[in-house]
């Protein structure tokens, strides 16, 4: 047993470890371009530093994970304005709210796919069962390629929230797109690890024995980070068992960013250097905006938040916040407390809804 699970551990490792063309990270912002995002801004924010323009430069599926994550804070939409109708950001969050807080992993999904039929106009999801495997379809608003790469792109981040709900990888037995351009087409998925297909249905399947899996214990607030979490993690290399604890969220060191690209550190931070960039300044932009997001959330007390993103003791997190905001903590929590109101929350969540039905 210990030695299939070394088997898997190893093979998901190996697929996070590859390395993508920059082609799909520009076809996957395409859209957003178009419609005025500068893309030397999110390659820059995503640690991605082009060399030649074109598919000489490779990117690593963490820089891949972050690009897709600035994208949608460039776009204000989770689906990178690819699709007919806009997804707000807090969606897929609130999505994975409703599926932490089900009695197990059937009853989660089964909710999930009820509350994107009521919040969006743009995303379906649907859970079937078919002997030993589960297959978690997701169906875009419009079947231009757009739609389907819109797909892939959600099944990834569902990859991460399932992986997070699992607290381990969830082991995906193949995954089907609806896009004839996938780069993994017939091999295996640069994020996911398993066989891609080309079929009539976007989805994935997995051990059909898992759906009764329960929620793990731990309180998960913050959901669009966690997934991000999961992802930093798994690129990581790290034991799956730990993707629950609190230890370096934040970990991205130049070390393993070096080693994706086959150079040695001093290299790394030299061409950082010449492109302007600095990742000590970016590593304390990431802990910064993870800090804030956590703060806001008063079911988190302040040593909560430090442990969570890595630091020994409430000290030098107060130190931090300090210094790169000039307010403490406290204060940045009391004035999110002071703006908004669970009143207005969810005031403001029914509006949208209400006009996501129009």
């Amino acid at each position: 047993m210990a030695r299939k699970e070394e088997t898997k551990k190893r093979g998901t490792s190996q697929m996070l470890g590859q390395q993508i063309p920059l082609s799909w990270a520009c076809r996957q912002a395409a859209r957003a371009v178009s419609n005025g995002v500068c893309l030397d801004e999110v390659f820059d924010r995503s640690l991605i530093s082009p060399k030649f323009g074109d598919d000489r430069d490779r990117i690593s599926s963490l820089q891949m994970t972050l690009f897709q994550a600035v994208l949608v804070q460039q776009t204000h939409d989770s689906t990178h304005m690819m699709l007919r109708h806009r997804l707000e950001p807090d969606t897929g969050p609130l999505a994975f709210r409703i599926l932490f807080g089900s009695t197990n992993l059937e009853d989660g999904l089964n909710a999930v796919s009820r509350f994107y039929q009521m919040a969006s106009r743009c995303l379906q999801i649907k859970l079937a069962t078919d002997g030993p495997y589960a297959f978690l379809a997701i169906c875009a608003d419009e079947n231009s390629d757009a739609g389907c790469l819109q797909e892939d792109i959600q099944l990834i981040y569902f990859f991460l929230g399932l992986s997070s709900y699992l607290q381990q990888p969830l082991p995906v037995s193949w995954l089907v797109t609806r896009d004839a351009q996938h780069i993994n087409l017939g091999a295996r998925h640069y994020a996911i690890g398993c066989p891609v297909r080309l079929g009539g249905t976007a989805g994935f399947a997995f051990p059909r024995e898992l759906l009764s899996c329960r929620p793990p214990r731990s309180n998960v607030n913050e959901f669009f980070w966690h997934p991000l979490h999961t992802a930093l993690r798994l690129t990581e290399l790290e034991d799956p068992a730990t993707l629950s604890d609190g230890a370096s969220n934040l970990d991205l060191r130049v070390q393993k960013l070096a080693a994706e690209e086959d150079i040695a550190p001093s290299t790394y931070r030299r061409r950082m250097a010449q492109t302007g960039q600095n990742f000590r300044a970016y590593r304390e932009r990431m802990l910064l905006q993870a800090a804030m997001a956590l703060l806001r959330n008063q079911h988190w007390c302040i040593e909560a938040v430090a442990a969570e993103l890595g630091y020994a003791d409430a000290r030098s997190f107060r130190r931090f916040i300090k210094r790169a905001t000039g307010r403490t903590p406290s204060d940045i929590r009391n004035e999110a407390a002071a703006e908004v109101s669970p009143t207005l929350v969810f005031k403001r969540l029914g509006e949208t809804l209400e006009a996501m039905r129009v």
